[in-house]
């Protein structure tokens, strides 16, 4: 998310910059827009493995 705001900002990958801003409710090429995005993707990913982890062990 660091790296692609920064990319951003430089004007490089501007589609995939435009479709994180559609995926991620914070996530903008400001830099407070860069680390809400961070903290969001790390929310969710956190979110994500707990259960991935949860349902891995229910079943195993």
């Amino acid at each position: 998310m660091l790296l692609l705001g920064i990319l951003g900002n430089l004007g490089i990958y501007m589609g995939m910059v435009e479709a994180m801003q559609n995926m991620h409710l914070f996530f903008n090429l400001s830099v407070v827009g860069i680390i809400g995005g961070m903290i969001e993707a790390g929310v969710w990913g956190l979110v994500t493995g707990w259960l991935v982890a949860w349902v891995y062990n229910k079943f195993v």
